[in-house]
């Protein structure tokens, strides 16, 4: 099996990493070329790619403006194409949110999805994001309709529609809740902060192995339910949650304005798991020690 990662940065390369230790062929892209070639060190074909991804024939043309030479572009034409040409694409680039409009992360998403055709992929999983239930309260299931109250999860719903139109039942889409993990934690932020509403609300986090162990079963298993979400079963208040979290860091405290909920909203993602045939590690959230340095 040989499966292709387009973005190999927190959760990508550590995704990576897991699939190349199984044996898998893998190969990985990030923006830079000298990043990309570094990849090689851990058993991935890396390759350098920059969104929005301009096909084959489009790069083509370019080429022949800037007289570039032939040989150079062909033998990225074809790296690009040994990358498309693939048995499941994993299409994991969150926006970038200080540089990329919302329009601009749909294009580049899209662009990606026109060369996986192209090239002849089999597959497509999707990383998206919870955010795209937007300001929905209590309980949400897969099946929940979403509605998106912020640019991103507006450009990530979209871009699922689209993509569904594309490859039907060959793409799964992943709604990941917040993600934390090595070096990666919403304390770190949150910390010392005043006046933050929302303190009675659920939190909605999903631990880094948790998400790798969820997208290989998707890789292996080819699900039936074609939309699934992941969030760590248990739901403190954001008051509790990242009130414990600052003292388990050794960071002051966020104050949080009394009486400023909306209710919330709890992500439940008990048939995703069993769908996938997962039991998530890493359940409890407040059992878990914030990894603001890595560890």
């Amino acid at each position: 099996m040989k499966v292709s990662i387009c973005g190999c940065g927190w959760l990508g390369l550590p995704l990576a990493k897991y699939l190349v230790a199984k044996g898998i062929e893998v190969y990985g892209s990030k923006t830079q070329p000298e990043s990309a070639s570094q990849l090689l060190q851990y058993g991935i074909h890396g390759i350098a790619i920059t969104i929005p991804f301009v096909s084959g024939a489009e790069e083509k043309t370019l080429d022949n403006n800037k007289n570039k030479q032939k040989h150079q572009r062909a033998q990225q034409l074809s790296d690009f194409t040994e990358f498309f040409q693939t048995d499941v694409l994993v299409i994991n680039v969150p926006p970038r949110r200080k540089t990329m409009t919302g329009h601009q992360y749909v294009e580049a998403i899209l662009s990606l999805s026109d060369a996986a055709k192209q090239a002849g992929c089999q597959r497509v999983i999707f990383v998206s994001t919870t955010s795209v239930y937007g300001g929905l309260t209590g309980e949400v299931l897969e099946t929940s309709i979403p509605q998106p109250d912020t640019e991103s999860g507006r450009a990530h719903f979209y871009i699922e529609q689209q993509l569904r139109k594309s490859w039907g039942d060959n793409l799964v889409v992943l709604r990941l809740a917040g993600l934390i993990g090595p070096g990666r934690h919403p304390i770190k932020f949150l910390a010392g902060r005043e006046g933050l509403s929302g303190g009675e609300e659920p939190v909605n986090l999903v631990y880094l192995d948790d998400c790798i162990q969820a997208i290989d079963s998707i890789i292996h298993q080819q699900p039936a339910i074609k939309v699934l979400h992941l969030a760590a079963k248990s739901h403190p208040t954001r008051k509790q949650y990242y009130t414990a979290m600052a003292s388990k860091a050794g960071l002051p405290e966020p104050i949080f304005t009394a009486g400023s909920s909306t209710g919330g909203k709890m992500i439940n993602a008990d048939n995703s798991c069993r769908e996938l045939d997962i039991i998530l590690q890493h359940d409890d959230l407040m059992g878990l020690s914030p990894e603001i340095d890595g560890h």
